[in-house]
């Protein structure tokens, strides 16, 4: 049975974002688990466990995101239950999360690129930027899902404009001589 059809919008939604934040979450403590002076051994499975959660908390939030997004298409709940959903994601609080994410990264990298107590434990920020946006994409996938889809209207290249076009072309109509 496809996720849509067992759970509520706002429960694919809650699965979604907090799938988000559990990614967020991992790869926060990774980024200053190098701090921690541990084993090698102990080093290896916080890896190893951040790793399969990690990726498992990812294909979670993806799965509940086309669940959501499949859900919507097929008109699978009520319009009321959907409108509370909305009126929630477009709360200010939301939007001011989302803006104190940013922030955090900009800030990680930052710290990241001037300080040289980072330099020596650097890591890369390339990947970590995609990670720690995560509970960002989730908000933004289900506000757009959410949203009703505006009817295009006609192209303007179709109906209002026509190709330039002149009787005159290529016709040698008398030419006055230049002064």
């Amino acid at each position: 049975m496809r996720l849509e059809q067992r759970l509520s919008a706002a429960q694919l939604a809650s699965l979604a974002l907090g799938c988000g934040l559990l990614v967020f979450g991992i790869i926060t403590f990774d980024a200053f688990s190098d701090f921690i002076h541990l084993s090698v051994r102990v080093t290896l499975w916080i890896g190893g466990l951040e790793f399969l959660f990690g990726i498992a908390a990812g294909v979670v939030m993806y799965r509940a995101l086309a669940a959501f997004q499949r859900g919507i298409d097929g008109c699978r709940w009520n319009q009321g239950s959907l409108d509370k959903l909305k009126k929630q994601l477009n709360h200010p609080s939301a939007t001011a999360f989302i803006w104190i994410l940013v922030a955090v990264l900009l800030g990680y990298v930052a710290v990241d690129l001037s300080s040289h107590w980072f330099r020596h434990h650097h890591i890369q920020i390339g990947g970590l930027t995609y990670f720690w946006m995560s509970p960002a994409y989730a908000i933004g996938i289900l506000r757009r899902s959410l949203n009703p889809k505006l009817p295009r209207g006609q192209s303007i290249w179709r109906d209002e404009i026509k190709p330039i076009h002149s009787d005159q072309w290529g016709n040698r109509g008398p030419s006055t001589p230049a002064v």
